[in-house]
Formats: C-alpha cells, structure tokens, sequence
C-alpha cells in the first residue's frame, strides 16, 4: 500500500471506512476543478457497490478479510500479505478535534507501525499548518473538516502548539526525551 500512497501527495488522498458510503461515493464521483492525480482509500465498502472513476483517480477497497473478487465487479483485487497499514488520518483527526481517542489510535497506529514517530510529527505538523491555511487545492470535504477542526484552537494556541511540538522533536533528537513519553506528550498539548 506505501508503494501506491507514494505517488500522490498527502492532499490528495482520502481515506474513508465502511460508514461513509455516501461521503466515499460522492468524492470519487466528484470531478475537481485541478486535474490532479486523486487516490482514495476506502475500508471494508459493502458488497456489490458501483462507481465510475475518471483517469487522475485511483481507488482501493481496502477490506480487513479476503473477499469474494466476484462480490466487486469489475474491480482489480490484489492482496497485500503485509499486515495492514495504520492510516494517519484516524490520528490527525482526533488531534484536530481534541477528542481524547487520540490516545487510542496512536497506541493502535504504534502497535502496526511502530517506531514512526518522525512520521507522527510530520503529519502533526502538517495538520497544523493546513489548520492555519487549508491547502488550495484542498477539496470540499477537506474544506469543510479544517474549518470544522480549526474551531477548536485560537490563533495563539495554534502558534503555542506548533512551538511545542517543535520542543519534543528537538528533545527527542537530543535524547532528552523517550518515544513513548514523547508521544504521550504530544497527545497531550490538543487534549488539554
């Protein structure tokens, strides 16, 4: 899955799990004003859904069991024998609405993807900046999620977060700082 994620940039891909098959539906059949290569993922869709896509849009039905390929014409079905990835996004998410299960779903993204931590600080980085300025070729969900998520934190407290984080990205690369402490600590700074 990392080989197929590296050829889009991190705006462009969407991530989106059984429950939203509306939402899923409606961004692979919206067509965006930039052509730009588009990847979706989407977790465990139900059986026999249709959609059309267009040449800039990769799709991936991502299912945490084998399937019946038949179950999901005409789809190409490839199986990754790794076990599956933690996506970011469940993370970022939770920070961004400063909602406690951010506890969780870092120790979930730790138990398969441990030891990427400098992953985690980037795409928190990343979080924080595209909470100041959304990315313009940003789509209406992403849009709509930042201004959503960009309601919980005040303009100073955005600038104190980020200047925190760079603190635990420094005392971790000076070892003042354990991984795991670090990491507690950075959940912590949107929590509280």
């Amino acid at each position: 899955m990392s080989q197929i994620r590296k050829d889009f940039t991190i705006e462009n891909i969407v991530v989106f799990d059984s429950i939203n098959t509306e939402e899923a539906l409606g961004q692979i059949e919206t067509i965006p004003l930039v052509d730009e290569k588009r990847l979706i993922i989407w977790e465990n869709p139900p059986k026999g859904i249709k959609f059309s896509t267009s040449p800039n849009l990769t799709v991936v039905l991502w299912f945490d069991s084998e399937i019946d390929p038949k179950d999901y014409p005409p789809s190409e079905v490839a199986f990754f024998p790794e076990e599956k990835e933690a996506s970011m996004f469940p993370l970022l998410d939770a920070l961004g609405n400063r909602d406690k299960k951010a506890y969780l779903e870092l120790e979930k993204r730790n138990r398969t993807s441990p030891n990427d931590t400098q992953y985690i600080l980037t795409m928190v980085f990343y979080l924080l900046r595209s909470l100041v300025v959304t990315p313009k070729n940003a789509g209406d969900f992403i849009r709509r999620k930042n201004e959503k998520m960009r309601s919980n934190f005040s303009k100073d407290g955005l600038i104190n977060l980020y200047k925190s984080i760079l603190e635990i990205d420094f005392k971790i690369k000076q070892g003042l700082l354990d991984i795991p402490q670090a990491e507690f600590s950075l959940v912590n700074l949107f929590i509280n």
